[in-house]
């Protein structure tokens, strides 16, 4: 049976005393009452000492096992405390002696190797991993050992046949003489910080190579802008940044897009918005927003694009046909005051403008459905009202072909009514800067009532002849 050593130090009290008292009863009784009694008195004060000493020894003795048993127990709970914390932290912590042996692993530790910590204590890497990632390990222990300081490593482990990376410190640990014994390690999983770095590192080359301008700003600042907006206001990106952004917006402006911002602080997504900048140079630009909101935080985030060149040519594009419509409008009235038919086509032969004299002449007042060859609509004759006028040369057929007319001289038959009339036409193309013929106008002189009037006048010339002396030209010929 093993005795404890608290038990064994009481049996030892307890034998010296007895020993003691055992001698002191033995003097008593073999010395002599003869005898001197100083030496009686001597060695009973010698006895009561001894059995005091023996008592205050026995009692130290059990005060200091005592304060070990308590040392060695609040030990114990600190080691139990510290590995329950190393354990449960999601850092892998170990402990390796100089020459490479684990004496202390936790279990985030553990899972690296998928073994157990009674696998590892005592064993060295070598012993369980291919020579040359052992040799890593080893060499990057040395390397802490060489240093005599802490340093940061980032090591590539497999777990579960997926490479993880971690940002491993290692620092030397050392006893109270000063002397190296071991080295510790704490491992921290990197892998999705790296990846979400990476990303980052691509975002932020997005965000600089953008030719739009992406900004991320406050309610009355910017907090990050790519180079584009420098580059499109003028300004560095300092500048940019220290001042509100208000100050480079156009003072008309600013009210605007304040309500724009306030729309956005409500959750209203701002899509096309536009305002003016000032840029460095006095200039004005044009940019056109689209942006969101963090409702959170409050951020805002907006992608910019300069629209200034759209915007002038826009307003060109206005003034041009402001001034295009007001041209038309004088070729109207100019059209609607003169007293000839006026026919406008495009080489596809469709009348694209009539005036109220070709409409009447028609009977149509859909320009669109004027027929430009006049010969859909009436029968073209020759002035002896007989002969049939051929298409290909009236004078519309010869304008698309680049030839002018001037006042050729046709009848008009309508196929309906049949009512006739005696026109000029004339005929010219409308040529681009290319040289290209890309409309025509004819022209119709309506000559009916005139050639009416010269064959009432030349019936009465007939007629009043004789009356004033002269002779018929047929009775001239009788005579």
């Amino acid at each position: 049976m093993k005795v404890s050593f608290e038990r064994k130090i009481l049996l030892g009290y307890i034998i010296n005393i007895v020993v003691i008292i055992a001698l002191g009863l033995i003097y008593w009784k073999y010395m002599p009452l003869s005898t001197n009694k100083l030496w009686h008195w001597i060695s009973l004060v010698l006895i009561v000492l001894s059995i005091g000493m023996l008592t205050t020894v026995y009692f130290i003795l059990k005060a200091q096992l005592k304060a070990k048993k308590e040392s060695e127990e609040e030990l114990l709970k600190n080691q139990k405390l510290m590995q329950s914390i190393i354990n449960n932290t999601t850092n892998a912590i170990s402990v390796k002696k100089i020459n490479g042996e684990y004496i202390l692993v936790n279990k985030q530790y553990q899972t690296f190797f998928e073994a157990k910590e009674t696998n590892l204590i005592g064993k060295t890497n070598a012993d369980f991993l291919t020579k040359d990632i052992a040799d890593k390990y080893r060499s990057a222990d040395l390397d802490v050992i060489k240093a005599g300081k802490d340093i940061q490593v980032e090591e590539i482990i497999e777990i579960s046949g997926t490479p993880h990376t971690f940002l491993s410190v290692k620092f030397p640990l050392k006893d109270t003489s000063n002397r190296l014994y071991a080295i510790g390690t704490i491992s921290t999983d990197i892998t999705e910080r790296k990846k979400l770095s990476e990303s980052l590192k691509a975002a932020d080359a997005f965000f600089n190579i953008s030719i739009d301008s992406l900004v991320i700003a406050s309610q009355n600042k910017f907090i990050k802008i790519n180079p584009s907006l420098s580059k499109i206001l003028g300004y560095n990106d300092k500048e940019l940044l220290k001042k509100p952004f208000t100050n480079f917006i156009f003072p008309e402006d600013i009210e605007l897009t304040k309500e724009e911002i306030k729309k956005l602080k409500k959750g209203t997504n701002v899509i096309n918005f536009k305002n003016r900048w000032i840029c460095k140079d006095g200039s004005v630009k044009w940019l056109s927003w689209n942006a969101t909101a963090d409702k959170t935080t409050g951020t805002l985030y907006a992608i910019a694009t300069d629209i200034t060149e759209k915007i002038k040519l826009e307003e060109e594009k206005e003034n041009t046909l402001n001034a295009l419509y007001e041209s038309q409008q004088k070729l109207n009235m100019i059209l609607e005051n003169i007293n000839d038919g006026v026919l406008v086509a495009n080489t596809s032969k469709e009348v694209i403008l009539a005036n109220d004299v070709a409409n009447a002449l028609f009977g149509i007042e859909d320009d669109s459905k004027i027929p430009i060859n006049f010969s859909d609509h009436f029968k073209v004759l020759f002035p002896d009202g007989k002969k049939t006028f051929p298409v290909q040369d009236l004078p519309a057929e010869r304008a698309l072909v680049g030839e002018v007319t001037d006042n050729v001289d046709i009848i008009l038959k309508d196929l309906e009514t049949k009512e006739m009339h005696r026109v000029l036409l004339s005929g010219r193309p409308i040529i681009d800067n290319e040289g290209h013929v890309v409309a025509v106008v004819v022209t119709i002189k309506d000559i009916s009532r005139y050639k009416k009037l010269e064959e009432e006048l030349e019936q009465k010339d007939q007629e009043s002849r004789p009356k004033i002396g002269f002779k018929n030209i047929k009775q001239k010929k009788t005579n």
